[in-house]
């Protein structure tokens, strides 16, 4: 035998190495399970690269890294959880991956036609759909149909859209705000009160010398560690309209981005936005981001201009410039230890960097967690988060950082904190199950509308955490339950939940509240 048997088993991945050249430069949803599959492979010691936690990674991105987990799986024994997950993601990617073995057969798409744009350069559209049902405190429905519209791989340029129908049964149909009539939760006006269609990714990519990509159109972000949320920049709000400029190599990432904002009133709102990110260890990943959201509120336009350059550091721009605006910052850390990863960030709004002095509000927000994910059937995870009053809603609010009345930070918002903890076992390859405790605190301010979220000049500031006037307007709720993930087949995936949920001042009020929640979800080549 000699070397025959090491040579068979890395020629696969030099050949898929070889053919990443023409790899896809489309982003991956940032909401898509391929994160937390990857994740677990990594806190596994099955990915020996750097992972980042600068979300949304390009396809060609993940790819590398599932090449080296199947290379180091041939070498080793993985667990349970891990095989499971390297099949999911072989099965993804499998076009790329010669000389696998596939269980159910490489994804994919419905169709797919050859374009001269370079070789394997291709058109792909795809069908999706999405069911569920929820019961807690009331009843929701809400079933979807979609479509992938795609240039993938492409080498040098490439287009995505990913466009949904939904129809549903909500308990509010549409609200009114300063943005104008809309879903809660998104940018768009439902049908008749019976569903919605969004497109919430749309957007060309450009590959550029010096592994630079250019993006221009609509996209989701999410910066930071967290499993649950991010207390920097989330998923949690609409998508935002866009131009980003970004750069990856190695163990170094950086991405600048300008974008519009939803309207206040007749108060046109951007975000600007760059974020660095660097691994100068595989068991180490240090983030760091500057954002500022600004607004001209005057009858004379003023000069902002230079913050619709993704190349232009904030810090000078707000330092110079005459307009309202608000200025942010954040820092973020990952380390993975042998089968644990532990992490945090820190976000600061409404940071005075040119006074060198805290000015109310304190609006601070920071998160902290760990995963336990060994080469067993079992996991285990614990974070937490607290976010301090008036964070993302400032006392100007046409400068708030919110996207159509939700903010761009942790689904928590101001004013609260939660503790969630996790354990999971894998009896079986493509099952998980799961059970699942939380505390939840929400203060004074993080009720009602902006008005009671925001900050006022001569407003009493709040002398405790979460903010009250009396111990009843602080709303205390604990949860419990289990969770199971199945993946039915290759394409279709069943998620289902059941637990128990205490409130004590439900909603600020003299009153507690007790409720059982349950819902089941379908996703078919999602």
């Amino acid at each position: 035998m000699g070397p025959i048997g090491p040579m068979r088993r890395v020629l696969p991945v030099l050949l898929a190495l070889a053919a990443l050249a023409a790899a896809g430069i489309v982003n991956i949803p940032t909401d898509s399970w391929i994160y937390d599959d990857i994740r677990l492979l990594k806190t596994a010691g099955l990915v020996r690269s750097p992972v980042s936690s600068t979300r949304p990674w390009t396809r060609a991105e993940a790819e590398r890294l599932v090449l080296e987990a199947d290379s180091l799986a041939r070498a080793r024994a993985p667990g349970l959880p891990q095989r499971a997950a390297l099949e999911r993601l072989r099965t993804e990617f499998g076009i790329g991956l010669p000389g696998v073995d596939f269980r159910h057969g490489p994804r994919r798409p419905l169709v797919r036609v050859p374009v001269p744009a370079g070789e394997g350069a291709r058109f792909d559209a795809d069908l999706f759909s999405r069911a569920g049902f929820r019961h807690a405190d009331g009843s929701r429905v809400r079933a979807s149909a979609g479509a992938v519209l795609g240039c993938r791989p492409g080498d040098r340029f490439a287009f995505y859209e990913r466009a949904e129908f939904t129809v549903f049964q909500p308990d509010t149909f549409e609200v009114r705000d300063s943005a104008g009539e809309h879903v809660p939760g998104s940018r768009v006006h439902s049908w008749k009160g019976l569903g919605t269609f969004e497109i919430e990714h749309a957007y060309l990519a450009f590959r550029l010398p010096w592994q630079l990509r250019l993006e221009v159109g609509r996209d989701e972000f999410c910066w930071g560690p967290g499993r649950v949320s991010q207390v920097m920049l989330s998923d949690n709000a609409p998508a935002l309209d866009h131009v980003q400029l970004g750069a990856a190599w190695r163990g170094f990432r950086f991405l600048a981005f300008t974008a519009g904002l939803s309207r206040w009133g007749e108060k046109h709102r951007f975000l600007s936005a760059q974020r660095l990110e660097v691994s100068p260890w595989n068991w180490l990943t240090l983030g760091g981001a500057l954002m500022n959201v600004y607004s001209w509120d005057s009858l004379q336009t003023r000069s902002f201009f230079g913050m619709m350059n993704p190349l232009i550091p904030i810090y000078f721009e707000v330092a110079n410039s005459g307009h309202d605006d608000n200025f942010l910052v954040g820092w973020d850390a990952v380390v993975f230890l042998p089968g644990a990863r532990l992490h945090g960030q820190l976000f600061l709004d409404n940071f005075e960097f040119i006074k060198r002095e805290w000015l109310p509000p304190n609006a601070v927000g920071w998160q902290a967690g760990a995963e336990w994910a060994p080469n067993l059937p079992v996991s285990a995870g614990v974070e937490y988060a607290r976010v301090n009053a008036f964070t993302y809603y400032h006392r100007i609010h046409h400068i708030m950082y919110e996207q159509y009345g939700v903010p761009l930070g942790h689904e928590i918002g101001p004013d609260a904190d939660q503790l969630d903890l996790r354990l999971g076992f894998v009896p079986l390859a493509g099952l998980t199950l799961g059970t699942r405790g939380s505390v939840t605190r929400r203060g004074f301010y993080n009720r009602g509308g902006f008005e009671r979220r925001s900050w006022y000049a001569g407003q009493p500031l709040p002398e405790s955490f979460p903010a009250r006037a009396g111990d009843e307007d602080v709303e205390r709720s604990w949860y419990g339950g289990l969770e199971g993930d199945w993946r039915v087949t290759r394409d279709l995936r069943c998620r289902a939940e059941a637990g128990y949920r205490y409130s004590e001042h439900w909603q600020g009020m003299p009153e507690n509240r007790s409720w059982l929640e349950a819902g089941v979800g379908f996703e078919y080549r999602y």
